[in-house]
């Protein structure tokens, strides 16, 4: 049968299919009657990792683009792209599409489906527990289905999706929702299935008791129990697209009906709102930030509304208009929105008594969906896969650092002779050159997209974490210390692109926990000096 479709964009996604597995059957022979092929072997797995875009990142803003020079705008926020993880393809050769991720601790959970009519899909688990090496560990392919959302809850993951009912003459309709029991995080063939009434389950959430799936076309919100694995509740409601459990409140959001929130327990209507009535089966998520609903709403942008009253406080529109450009996923995290806007990009927003728009992140492809969970964005691509940004985020305090302000001299920073600046916070900026003679102190977390030059003389004081450059670029962006210039480190060093160390030059770390991860090449000229306890985790200082 032709399967009905859900979008990225405007762009065609879709759903998902598994079989019961009650038996006493080997783990081996129900993988394979269930068409599930689960790999978790590291070495091929990790050769989808790509760190071809790897390095700093910026965050601009057109609307400021021209005081960018003293601008703080684009500045507190340091973020680098740590990898990018390639789409499998499945048994056929057919190349998935990234769509969904969860996030539980140092696991992230992806979701691929297959654009067109064919059903096909899988899960990767993504370890970020070292900071600047993800690990693919396991993956799994799903013949004949598509998955459209997942979320984990107490040691399980909770998988939405259609399947080819063609194929499966168990099933009576597409609509599905999978509880999958996890093995220490990673991915099992030991799980239940429900058969839902729809042609896609659209979207899942959970809390402690109870996992909730919502179908699209006619549409219903399901209310499932987490022991038992009964439907313990049902509602029917048009053309669902997300759901999403705030306290006591289940939310759905409707192309067409808006938003409706029930009580968690008997699904009773405590409250409904229209929102923009919406392109029909196009992917739509909800995010909360306090008593504010943040609410994608494709062409018309990003919604914000008051969970309470339902009002609308806030609109923020999609700048450029395309075809491709549409509000597909928010996620909120740590004070910043999160937006993915298809072909128009990744924006980022402040939180506050109005969202505050921060800029657009300077990442390659478009954003279909996002999350943003810890220190860690996630963003998935489509056909172009995943992009694992991290925030660069101050992880401790420095008592000697408590008067130094913030950072506040702009993209380019640059100390004359003898100048001395100190700062502290989180920092990103474009590239920083200190003369000779000059002092620079940084507390907290710093990002320098492009070169950075310590020149005669001159000392680079850090605390708390640096990322400088880009990976592997035609032309490599550089950290440059000259004759008896001084870089001090109290925490990590992470530097993307080549470390030059001319003649005198010297490096000292500071402490028993300092670390310095080189990814370019090192040159090291005579009379250079290497002080101190630290770890070289590519032992490219040898």
């Amino acid at each position: 049968m032709k399967k009905s479709v859900y979008l990225f964009s405007f762009l065609a996604m879709s759903l998902f299919t598994f079989c019961d597995s009650n038996d006493d059957k080997t783990n081996d022979n129900q993988a394979k009657e269930n068409n599930i092929e689960i790999n978790s072997d590291i070495t091929s797995l990790n050769k989808r990792l790509d760190y071809t875009n790897s390095g700093v990142i910026t965050i601009t803003n057109t609307s400021t683009s021209k005081l960018l020079k003293s601008s703080q705008s684009t500045t507190d926020l340091p973020l680098v792209q740590i990898a990018e993880v390639n789409p499998p393809t499945d048994s056929n050769g057919r190349t998935l599409q990234a769509n969904h991720v969860a996030v539980n601790g140092n696991y992230a959970y992806v979701a691929y489906t297959m654009s067109g009519d064919a059903y096909s899909g899988a899960i990767d688990v993504i370890d970020v527990s070292d900071p600047y090496k993800p690990k693919l560990i396991t993956s799994a392919l799903i013949a004949n289905t598509d998955i459209t959302s997942l979320t984990y809850s107490n040691g399980n993951l909770i998988i939405a999706g259609a399947t080819d009912i063609d194929k499966n003459a168990t099933l009576t309709s597409p609509s599905i929702v999978i509880n999958m029991q996890l093995s220490s995080g990673l991915l099992t063939d030991k799980y239940t299935i429900n058969n839902l009434e729809g042609k896609v389950t659209t979207d899942v959430a959970a809390n402690s008791s109870s996992y909730f799936a919502v179908t699209g076309d006619a549409g219903s919100l399901f209310k499932i129990n987490s022991s038992s694995k009964a439907i313990a509740g049902k509602v029917a409601l048009a053309d669902l697209r997300s759901v999403a459990v705030s306290g006591d409140k289940i939310v759905t959001l409707s192309g067409t009906k808006g938003v409706n929130i029930y009580n968690e327990s008997s699904l009773a209507l405590q409250k409904s709102f229209t929102t923009s009535t919406d392109v029909s089966a196009a992917k739509r998520t909800m995010d909360f930030d306090g008593t504010k609903l943040l609410v994608s709403e494709g062409y018309n942008g990003l919604g914000v509304y008051d969970i309470n009253s339902g009002s609308k406080l806030q609109t923020l529109s999609i700048t450029t208009a395309g075809e491709e450009n549409v509000t597909n996923a928010v996620s909120v995290n740590d004070g910043y929105a999160f937006v993915a806007n298809g072909a128009a990009g990744l924006n980022v927003y402040k939180s506050g008594s109005q969202l505050s728009l921060v800029g657009t992140v300077g990442i390659t492809g478009s954003s279909n969906y996002v999350k943003s969970s810890g220190d860690y964005i996630y963003v998935a691509s489509g056909k172009g896969g995943l992009k694992i940004i991290k925030m660069e985020k101050p992880n401790a305090t420095f008592a000697n650092c408590s008067n130094y302000g913030t950072y506040n001299q702009g993209q380019d920073l640059i100390l004359n002779s003898n100048e001395v600046k100190s700062f502290s916070g989180s920092t990103a900026i474009n590239s920083v050159i200190v003369n000779s003679g000059g002092v620079l102190t940084h507390c907290g977390s710093i990002s320098v997209q492009n070169t950075l030059i310590l020149n005669s003389g001159g000392t680079f004081n850090m605390r708390g974490t640096l990322a400088q450059g880009k990976y592997q670029q035609q032309n490599p962006t550089e950290l440059i210390i000259n004759s008896n210039a001084t870089l001090q480190i109290e925490g990590s060093v992470v530097i993307w692109g080549d470390l030059r160390l001319n003649s005198g030059a010297k490096i000292n770390f500071i402490g028993n926990d300092s670390s310095i991860t080189i990814y370019g090449k090192v040159t090291k000229n005579s009379g250079v000096t290497i002080t101190g306890n630290y770890k070289d985790t590519e032992n490219k200082l040898k």
